[in-house]
């Protein structure tokens, strides 16, 4: 932990040569607006700097999420950095904003010789139409005989438990345009999550938030243990303490 509070962005691993992060990352903005243009209208084409976590945005073509350079990653591109980027992460449906349907891919860019992850090609594309076109069809091959009605309740009821999973799970995508909109949505939830209000936390529920934090990659932003502190309503000292207690505790399980 540096004295400004920032775990560096690679800290436990390889750090990309420069010259090679901006080199990739060069060549992909350069083909972000033809590959927007050729996959069509409600296709957005978002290059991140994995090294630059706070600001990773790199180039961005297409409006699908309203964000612009200088954005901070998605909640779960952080994850998947924090866990060593290992693989892509292809055609996965996702809520954009306005709550409409969409369906993103995540192509991870790494450099040459080492592997390490350095930069992540995004597509992000709105299939709402798409959507509501494939349930008009659905619903004109429909039948009303009493097997069929009790196959469709039973598709809706497992679509219904299906959807409290993924609203329920980590890997709900958000598209945040700040920083702060980033480090606000995933503290919320993870103290929602705990199921217990600030005001009547005492020290191990906030150890369990701040080790949350943590696994979510929190921490590799910057200024974001003076925001968790806020929302703890503790200072940012005892927030070093806690990852300081949290890290000690993990060294000692490995020993």
């Amino acid at each position: 932990m540096t004295e400004a509070g920032h775990v560096p962005d690679h800290e436990a691993g390889h750090v990309p040569d420069p010259a090679e992060v901006r080199g990739a990352l060069d060549l992909l903005a350069g083909i972000s607006q033809p590959l927007a243009l050729a996959l069509g209208e409600g296709c957005e084409v978002v290059v991140h700097d994995l090294t630059n976590l706070d600001n990773s945005v790199y180039a961005i073509a297409g409006g699908v999420t309203g964000r612009s350079v200088g954005a901070p990653p998605t909640n779960l591109l952080l994850q998947h950095v924090l866990d060593g980027a290992e693989d892509d992460i292809i055609g996965y449906p996702t809520v954009l904003p306005g709550e409409r349907t969409g369906r993103s891919s995540t192509i991870i860019v790494r450099e040459p010789g080492t592997g390490a992850p350095m930069a992540a090609l995004c597509l992000n594309i709105d299939v709402t139409n798409v959507s509501i076109a494939h349930e008009l069809l659905g619903s004109l091959l429909e039948t009303t005989t009493p097997a069929t009605e009790q196959n469709a309740a039973a598709e809706q009821n497992a679509a219904a438990e299906g959807s409290e999973r993924s609203e329920g799970s980590d890997t709900h995508e958000v598209f945040p345009r700040t920083v702060g909109d980033l480090t606000d949505q995933i503290v919320a939830e993870v103290i929602q999550g705990a199921g217990v209000p600030v005001g009547l936390m005492k020290k191990s529920h906030k150890l369990e938030v701040v080790a949350e934090l943590d696994r979510r990659g929190v921490f590799q932003v910057k200024e974001a243990v003076a925001e968790v502190a806020s929302a703890l309503d503790v200072t940012r000292f005892t927030i070093y303490n806690y990852l300081n207690e949290l890290h000690a505790r993990a060294s000692e399980g490995q020993s």
